[in-house]
């Protein structure tokens, strides 16, 4: 029995470098594509030719590509929204309709990233957090419609930065008055 322990320990401890390598390689994979489809995080908005404004939120645009493909895996993609921030490509939103499609997208996001960090048994919410990448996955429980938000986190940061720079401060009174 002690020889079977010692054996099985010696064999977790020489698979744990190679299974170690397996996971950073996927968030790997996210962080070198550094975006979706060719558009890369950080490219202005006038890499892009056939860009269509969809929505303005301070100082974030978000448009479409008129000649999006919509599909991804073996799934169809309903939208796909690019946000740039200052100019500069930051959030990539992917959307899908129906169970099919979106869990035919969370496997093709799977199969590029890998299992990702699911934060609950009873929902499907998944996160991969990359050096350079963040994506999350999370599916609506009634209609099975999934979205999937891909951002660049320098660019992120930076945003939030701002934000605290202009944020009013509020003045509180003296505790007892």
């Amino acid at each position: 029995m002690k020889l079977f322990s010692s054996l099985t320990g010696l064999l977790l401890l020489t698979a744990a470098p190679l299974l170690a390598q397996q996971a950073p390689a996927s968030l790997q994979a996210l962080d070198e594509t550094y975006g979706y489809r060719g558009a890369r995080f950080e490219s202005d908005t006038s890499a892009f030719r056939d860009l269509a404004l969809a929505e303005k939120a301070g100082q974030t645009r978000y448009y479409r590509r008129k000649t999006e493909p919509k599909t991804l895996g073996e799934g169809q993609v309903s939208d796909v929204t690019y946000g740039f921030y200052q100019g500069k490509l930051s959030v990539i939103l992917l959307k899908t309709q129906g169970l099919d499609n979106s869990r035919a997208m969370l496997a093709a996001l799977q199969q590029k990233a890998g299992s990702g960090t699911r934060s609950s048994a009873f929902a499907q919410r998944y996160a991969w957090n990359g050096k350079k990448v963040h994506m999350s996955y999370e599916e609506n429980a009634m209609s099975n419609d999934a979205v999937v938000v891909l951002t660049c986190k320098k660019l992120k940061e930076k945003e939030m930065k701002q934000a605290l720079k202009t944020q009013p401060t509020t003045r509180t009174a003296p505790i007892g008055s």
